[in-house]
């Protein structure tokens, strides 16, 4: 009777298996899973499962203090881990069915409330909230019909909260430059920050989502606007006192100068600045042709070296395995040393707590961005990465025969294919935004997405898991055949 008991096959199985007690889920154990569905933000999109989860954890807890029955304690904590566990699931099938919609809201929520109008901040909220509930409830008709209407509630947010954002400082800097008579006296540029200002008011009223694009445009618009108000001072300043040009150019002049100097050239004060530019950047080009001759002279100098001893030693096939070996070391050495000079140059764009720059033996370099921290489950850039990534742009700009490998990762809450879905997404958006920038160098960068699987801290603590929530910018290394990296000017 006991072994019939514990069938749980057809009886065409060749064994049985005898059916264990299930041993009740600890204290630990439903806390863990709490935590876990937190980190993947149940408590936005499975609040109901989530908050009976900590309510049944809360329940267990006060009985045992009690003394109370040991099952009715079990039978909570069990209840406790398993709703926390539907939570996380429910959470991750919503971050997947409404990727869109919750990358709105999360755009919306990340540009700050002092850009959000009250009203429609509101809104979009509690029409967020009944998407939430028909697809924890499993209405899954009923969640996509109430989604296009957040979505749309979305939309008019973001486009007031992206105007705020983006397009008013963008007018008030043209504002001033106007006050200060910058239509007389930059015209062009004045004319460049109202084409700017018109490009990302058009862009954000017909896609507020596009917000790195946007941030880019109001950006350039900034600098237009700017410029122009710079040169309307400097030509004010002129024409109240003209001597102030003397001064001026006097200034300029020094500055060419000491250019002129680190370079080896001599400049005349009747030359051009067209000319003196000319002679600059000529005197570069020169060193730069000089250094890559010197190492070319070197590389065969030393190969010449090594084929005369492998000749004297008459072992000269026993030993072209060596010498390929040898040429790589030398190349690969001098790629690190030119990358070290560089790096020199990158930790003045960077705080240390920001970025960690590394370098590795097959002389990549990777630039870590430890704070670039999105939300979880989320793609979304936050603005106050955009700084970050600008710097990072430079930092590309310094390695101009480098190709650049955009790696996104993750932490591992959640399951693998969730993981390495979002980890994709992010460092595809990272690589939009670069490109943003740099729109001529679409060949030179690829993202790639590695999951969970290349953590760099403890994914079993929340700080862990932030830190492992990171991008990656891979700079590689020029392959054989490329003796050296030109500098970039």
């Amino acid at each position: 009777m006991l072994l019939r008991s514990c069938m749980v096959g057809a009886v065409s199985l060749s064994f049985v298996v005898c059916a264990m007690p299930i041993q009740a889920a600890t204290i630990d154990e439903a806390k863990t899973a709490i935590a876990e569905a937190d980190a993947l933000r149940a408590s936005e999109f499975s609040p109901k499962h989530f908050q009976i989860a900590k309510k049944r954890l809360v329940q267990a807890e006060s009985l045992q203090r009690s003394g109370s029955d040991a099952g009715e304690v079990d039978r909570l904590l069990d209840e406790s881990k398993q709703g926390a566990n539907k939570a996380a699931s429910l959470t991750q099938q919503f971050t997947h069915d409404h990727a869109a919609l919750v990358e709105s809201r999360d755009r919306l929520r990340l540009a700050g409330a002092e850009y959000i109008r009250d009203d429609l901040g509101e809104r979009s909220e509690a029409e967020f909230s009944r998407v939430v509930a028909a697809s924890e409830a499993g209405e899954i008709k009923k969640s996509q019909r109430e989604a296009k209407a957040a979505s749309a509630s979305f939309h008019a947010a973001q486009v007031v909260a992206a105007r705020q954002q983006f397009v008013s400082p963008v007018a008030k800097s043209i504002a001033k430059a106007r006050n200060n008579r910058a239509h007389k006296y930059a015209p062009k540029a004045l004319k460049d920050a109202v084409k700017l200002q018109t490009q990302v008011e058009r862009l954000i009223k017909k896609n507020p989502d596009a917000q790195s694009e946007a941030y880019a445009l109001s950006q350039q618009g900034l600098e237009s606007s700017r410029h122009a108000l710079r040169i309307s001072n400097l030509t004010a300043k002129l024409v109240r006192k003209p001597a102030n040009m003397e001064a001026w150019v006097n200034a300029s002049d020094a500055r060419m100068s000491t250019l002129a100097k680190a370079v080896g050239v001599q400049l005349e004060s009747t030359q051009s600045p067209e000319t003196q530019v000319a002679l600059l950047k000529q005197a570069v080009e020169d060193m730069k042709t000089e250094h890559m001759l010197q190492m070319k002279d070197a590389d065969l100098q030393a190969r010449g070296l090594s084929e005369k001893l492998a000749k004297y030693e008459g072992k000269i096939s026993e030993y072209e395995g060596e010498l390929s070996d040898m040429a790589e070391v030398r190349r690969k050495l001098q790629l690190k040393r030119e990358a070290e000079a560089k790096i020199k140059r990158l930790t003045k764009l960077f705080d240390p707590e920001m970025v960690e720059i590394l370098l590795t033996p097959d002389a990549d370099v990777i630039l870590r961005m430890k704070k670039l921290n999105f939300l979880s489950g989320s793609a979304v850039i936050p603005p106050e990465a955009y700084t970050l990534l600008d710097n990072a742009i430079k930092s590309i700009g310094i390695f101009p025969n480098r190709t650049a490998r955009i790696e996104g990762h993750t932490d591992f809450m959640g399951s693998n294919a969730y993981n390495q879905d979002l980890s994709e997404r992010r460092a595809n958006a990272v690589r939009e935004y670069i490109l943003l920038q740099m729109p001529q160098s679409e060949a030179r960068f690829f993202a790639a997405g590695h999951g969970e699987e290349k953590p760099i801290a403890n994914n079993e603590t929340a700080d862990g898991r932030t830190k492992n929530r990171r991008i990656d910018i891979v700079l590689i290394a020029p392959l054989a055949g490329v003796v050296s990296e030109q500098p970039s000017l």
